[in-house]
């Protein structure tokens, strides 16, 4: 008996964490089981000549059956549903088994859709997969024992009736009626030290640069109407002594980005501080990623994460709502004002990348409660704010509670909002283009000056204010959907407030081109009104006076111009970001440190030396 377990991502840098943990899983308990992955952005086709190519490679033997698993996520639906079609015709006597979220809480309606499929693993299914396996694995083994062939014909899904004892509790199956046989509640795994370590190939994955994903925890005490995780409510943890031997071995393989999924992570203070410690005082240049709930961080846990080394941690934390009907109505509760002080402390610090969340189309929300939220959290500065939509996962409250509220939504992935009894599809819509104009701008992390001006003078302190104003624009002038690069970001900004902002130009050029300057250093459009040329003597004047450099720049030498404009710029702005007044400032960006340095104009204001030779600073 031999197992091959298919994951579909969807990007090449991400790694398929279910399938890993159910092959090594079954490996550990002499199961012959092999792993694949591949995401959907490859030909299906492609995709079917691998799997069956590594069967063949790893001389199944005539007979002998083969379980192929295909794991099922909301990203990947419909391509593993047609791989499973063609895997059905080319392999026909193969079992072909479904697992993961988007199969396990309906396996009879999955089954209605995949004529194609065996059975499907109802929960967290390492142990219940590695047990039917072993089972096939023996009654091949007595029928060998016995000088009997060892007929494939006697257990294939022709004849489920005289096999289906041989599945553990917790698989679903087809009954003899062609319907289906299902278990009557999801699978867990009790003890995840049972669990192995889920990447036998680090140092290859390691060396592509792909996301490590990983569980310290599974299951969830909260009840969010959207989630699947809340569902079962058991929350189970590895022992800290076996996740800190595994966080080793990620940082001594040199991973990039280790991203933990617990859903809460700071769920227990006793558990997850002591980690966190442990990463925060290792010697390692890897980050990590937590899903936090910011309001239950106690005071002491803030101030550990303020002396965290730079760029160790990344924190993502779902806010989803400010207004309290609507999180009441989504099972949410959450202490705002905590959760506002708590992240503006660690804003503050700027020693981690701070990810907050946001949900439209939520039941009770209409637009200006969305405006509100997006304020909210807008004004707290995070270093992201992700714009996302309402889904409406089967299995979840929310689709039991969907009709009360009129929630109309895709019918196939991402199951996406459409309309609420307070959002009408119109509004929804536009906030579909808010959020493409708002990961253009905001999310991009390149405009920092020239946003926060408009926000207070567009918007008039409202952050969705100008967004909104911004939207409309984007959407009238036909830019929708099209796709733009950073320096047409750029382009498209200017011509905003050139058309619809003209007030407000004069600062915004010189912002914009702050903004450029740190960012795009390359781009030099003539129309940012660029005084690199004009001050060209000022500024050879203030590199070569060492003394005055090292006033910005401690451990600066001069060596040579090339090196010098690789590292720095130097560049006069006629509108002071800091102060908001009509003064030249001079702006010193570092490149190593991504840093910026005002250097007031008197500061390298030059005279001609006596002789009328060489210009020296002041």
């Amino acid at each position: 008996m031999q197992a091959f377990f298919i994951g579909i991502n969807s990007k090449y840098i991400h790694t398929a964490l279910g399938i890993r943990y159910v092959t090594e899983y079954c490996r550990e308990r002499g199961i012959a089981a092999h792993m694949l992955e591949a995401t959907v952005n490859e030909p299906v086709l492609s995709v079917l000549i691998r799997i069956t190519e590594k069967i063949e490679a790893c001389s199944v033997a005539e007979n002998e059956p083969v379980l192929i698993g295909l794991d099922v996520h909301i990203w990947n639906r419909r391509f593993v549903l047609e791989l499973g079609e063609l895997l059905r015709k080319v392999l026909p006597d193969s079992f072909l088994m479904l697992g993961g979220p988007e199969v396990m809480f309906q396996p009879a309606k999955v089954f209605e859709e995949a004529r194609f499929a065996d059975f499907i693993v109802c929960g967290e299914g390492e142990e219940a997969t590695a047990e039917f396996l072993q089972r096939l694995t023996q009654l091949g083994q007595k029928e060998t024992e016995a000088g009997l062939s060892y007929d494939v014909q006697k257990i294939t899904r022709e004849n489920i009736s005289r096999w289906k004892s041989l599945l553990p509790a917790g698989v679903a199956c087809r009954d003899e009626s062609g319907g289906a046989s299902v278990p009557d509640k999801p699978l867990v795994v009790e003890n995840l030290d049972s669990l192995p370590f889920p990447y036998p190939d680090l140092d290859e994955v390691a060396a592509q640069h792909k996301i490590f994903y990983y569980e310290a925890s599974r299951g969830c005490p909260f009840h969010c109407a959207y989630c699947l995780s809340g569902i079962s409510h058991s929350v189970r943890r590895r022992s800290l002594k076996l996740v800190l031997e595994d966080m080793d071995r990620f940082m001594e393989a040199g991973a990039g980005l280790v991203k933990f999924v617990d859903r809460t992570y700071n769920l227990d203070e006793n558990y997850y501080l002591p980690m966190m410690q442990y990463l925060a005082a290792a010697d390692t240049k890897t980050t990590f990623h937590f899903e936090i709930k910011a309001d239950i961080l106690s005071p002491g846990v803030v101030k550990f994460l303020q002396t965290v080394p730079k760029g160790r941690f990344q924190l993502e934390i779902g806010v989803q709502s400010t207004d309290p009907d609507v999180l009441r109505v989504i099972g949410r509760k959450d202490d705002w004002e905590r959760l506002k002080e708590n992240v503006t402390a660690l804003r503050e610090r700027g020693n981690m990348h701070l990810h907050l969340d946001l949900i439209a189309g939520l039941p009770l929300q209409g637009l200006d409660s969305f405006a509100r939220s997006f304020d909210d959290v807008y004004n707290l500065q995070p270093h992201a704010l992700q714009l996302g939509f309402l889904k409406v996962l089967s299995g979840t409250e929310m689709e039991r509670i969907s009709g009360l509220h009129g929630l109309v939504y895709m019918g196939q992935p991402p199951y996406e909002i459409l309309s609420t009894k307070c959002m009408s599809y119109k509004e929804v819509r536009f906030l579909k283009i808010l959020e493409e104009v708002f990961e253009l701008v905001y999310n991009s992390g390149r405009f920092p000056f020239t946003l926060a001006y408009l926000t207070e003078h567009v918007g008039k302190g409202s952050a969705f204010g100008f967004y909104r104003e911004l939207t409309e624009w984007y959407r009238q002038k036909g830019l929708a959907g099209l796709g733009h690069n950073a320096m047409e970001t750029v382009g498209m900004l200017f011509t905003y407030v050139k058309e619809r902002q003209p007030k407000v130009l004069f600062p915004v050029r010189e912002l914009l081109r702050l903004d450029v300057l740190q960012c795009l250093p390359n781009f030099k459009p003539d129309w940012l009104m660029w005084r690199t040329a004009m001050n060209y003597e000022k500024a050879s004047a203030f590199w070569r006076n060492e003394g005055l450099v090292r006033k910005y720049v401690p451990d600066y030498s001069f060596k040579n111009w090339r090196t010098l404009h690789k590292k720095y710029a130097l560049e006069e702005f006629l509108f002071n970001p800091w102060t908001g007044g009509k003064k030249s400032v001079f702006v010193l960006v570092n490149y190593n440190e991504m840093r910026l340095t005002r250097i007031e104009t008197d500061a390298i204001i030059y005279k001609p030396s006596k002789d009328g030779g060489t210009l020296r600073t002041e």
